[in-house]
């Protein structure tokens, strides 16, 4: 225990009405008050050198009684004045506390303290982080039985019994969907109970600081989210069905539930991250993936909105829909891009691109990559991701142009990779528009290979 914050807890307990000290005294767990004043304090000289007589005259101060040593003088008369106070209106407690400070071992006391403040935590949800990440074991979506989850319900209600949990911090979030719609029908003390046990054990898992109402929010929201995604999993949009699961199955189990739906996402994205394609997906790909393959996987608002690009948390099971359809289409890609694909893609270490441009594997695309494999075509090379010699770049732009139309060409293609790959249809249009706007639209004189985009080429 540090003692400069035992110093400032005990100011404030000095700060505060008389009464609200007294009444905090009487709550707090008392070897926890006997550290918090043992680290602030020595006693010098105690009971023992007064004789029957004098310990028989009353004594109206606590210095009559114990000579101290303070580690902080300056601070010496507000805690002179707390000790005052517990001497008058509560001195056996008083009494207690002086003895306990002057005869214990401080090691020793410190870590029993250390070790009954675990327990206590613990019977409120804050564990060590390691035990509290087993809040999002994983459970399989595809055999999980609610039944298997049901509560006891005498062992659930002997559980909180006595525990006066702190369920303010349950408005710090507004559910969101069906999960508002059930906690507005369903929600009662013992609920309320299981939600701020299972939002405590959440955060232990994020090593949320408590004092933090920011992260205490963003925590909350993740267990609201998590819950929310469980319930539309399990009873889709029937309200009743979704009330009864969530007053009979064990929270804690929902939660894990829904985080591993958001699981079974980000491990299909570390299968594309380690595939020949992973190292070279175009943006929005690459920031779908990026987010899922987060400790806690993340929602890529670019899914539902294409224009942007930032990040948010699952909010619902429909979110976890329409991530995972962006993924059929990302995951449709790599036999195309395989050992037996089209064409063997190098590994980004493997690429020879002195003087070409892009300079750098890193900026090399799978758009890219395939695009420029039909452009050798066309130009009747391999139809391989070669980069195009800037010679033979206006050759190119002048056989795009030719009778067969630049639509006809994008409609083939799109018709052929997909008898080869269902599903890819989405990356031949994104790749036809980048190529469209970034090199089929350019007038002949100002084709410059560094304002080109969508190929590979050769300086």
């Amino acid at each position: 225990m540090d003692p400069d914050q035992a110093q400032f807890w005990l100011y404030q307990l000095h700060q505060i009405d008389s009464d609200d000290t007294l009444r905090l005294v009487d709550e707090l767990d008392f070897d926890m008050l006997v550290l918090l004043v043992k680290k602030q304090l020595r006693v010098v000289r105690g009971l023992e050198a007064l004789d029957n007589d004098e310990l028989e005259e009353p004594r109206l101060r606590p210095d009559q009684l114990y000579e101290c040593e303070y580690r902080d003088p300056e601070q010496a008369k507000w805690l002179e004045g707390l000790l005052e106070l517990l001497f008058s209106e509560r001195q056996s407690v008083y009494l207690h506390l002086m003895e306990a400070v002057r005869h214990e071992t401080e090691l020793v006391f410190e870590e029993e303290v250390f070790h009954d403040r675990i327990a206590r935590l613990s019977d409120f949800g804050f564990i060590e982080t390691h035990e509290a990440l087993k809040i999002r074991a994983w459970l399989d979506p595809e055999h999980f039985d609610p039944a298997a989850f049901i509560k006891d319900q005498t062992v659930f209600t002997s559980e909180y019994s006595g525990l006066s949990l702190p369920g303010f911090v349950m408005t710090v979030a507004q559910p969101r969907d069906l999960l508002a719609d059930v906690m507005s029908n369903s929600l009662n003390e013992a609920l309320c109970q299981e939600l701020t046990y299972l939002l405590n054990r959440a955060m232990s898992a994020d090593q949320v600081d408590v004092g933090n109402a920011t992260e205490v929010q963003e925590s909350l929201e993740d267990v609201y989210n998590y819950l929310n995604i469980a319930l539309g999993y399990l009873a889709g949009t029937d309200v009743g069905r979704a009330i009864e699961i969530f007053e009979q199955v064990y929270l804690q189990a929902l939660y894990r539930l829904g985080f591993s739906l958001t699981t079974v996402l980000q491990r299909r994205a570390r299968v594309v991250l380690k595939s020949p394609a992973g190292p070279y997906l175009d943006g929005p790909d690459a920031a779908l993936i990026a987010a899922l393959n987060q400790s806690k996987p993340r929602f890529y608002s670019g899914v539902e909105t294409t224009t942007r690009a930032d990040v948010r948390a699952f909010r619902n099971y429909a979110d976890v829909k329409a991530v995972s359809t962006e993924l059929d289409a990302v995951e449709a890609l790599l036999p195309l891009f395989g050992n037996a694909g089209l064409f063997n893609i190098p590994a980004p270490e493997e690429l020879e691109l002195e003087g070409c441009i892009p300079p750098q594997a890193s900026e090399v695309t799978l758009s890219e990559l395939f695009l420029t494999s039909i452009a050798n075509k066309i130009l009747g090379h391999e139809p391989t991701p070669e980069p195009i010699p800037a010679q033979e770049l206006e050759t190119l732009h002048q056989a795009l142009h030719a009778e067969a139309s630049f639509q006809e060409l994008r409609n083939q293609t799109r018709e052929w990779l997909t008898s080869l790959a269902p599903g890819s249809g989405t990356f031949v249009e994104f790749c036809f528009d980048l190529w469209e706007h970034e090199f089929y639209a350019l007038k002949a004189e100002n084709i410059k290979p560094h304002y080109i985009g969508g190929l590979l080429i050769r300086l």
